[in-house]
């Protein structure tokens, strides 16, 4: 059967509930930085502690990206599109950085090494900790 259409994920799909929404109290713009990839808006981010800079939250990574902290909602602007990000070069995305705020668990992309199961239960705790409540959602 041919494609008759693709979508991408919207921001609806991820977030849930947000407080202070229209002044953005739990966003931020951050700077990205490495391998080169296409992050859609609902990919979770950790911060690496030497750099202070972020990249895709990997359960293998041992710099502090381990830890999931963002979440993805936009680019630099702010517009809820995938963002295509060169290898090494930093790139700014809007995230969700603290709460109280609510995601879907169904909408969250992790790096490939973050499977089902307690790594993802335990990057779901990690994103309770800075307020972001991961909802089980249809």
């Amino acid at each position: 059967m041919p494609v008759i259409a693709t979508d991408t994920q919207r921001y609806s799909n991820v977030v849930k509930r947000e407080f202070g929404a229209e002044y953005g109290y739990c966003k931020q713009i951050v700077t990205v930085n490495g391998p080169a990839a296409t992050l859609p808006i609902g990919t979770v981010l950790g911060k690496v502690t030497a750099t202070g800079k972020y990249k895709v939250c990997e359960a293998s990574a041992v710099d502090g990206s381990q830890v999931a902290v963002a979440v993805v909602v936009g680019d630099a602007m702010g517009h809820p599109m995938p963002t295509v990000m060169a290898a090494t070069t930093d790139t700014k995305f809007l995230v969700l950085y603290r709460g109280p705020v609510a995601v879907s668990d169904k909408a969250l992309t992790f790096g490939a090494s973050v499977t089902a199961g307690a790594l993802t239960t335990a990057a779901y705790a990690q994103l309770a900790a800075v307020g972001i409540d991961v909802l089980t959602t249809i």
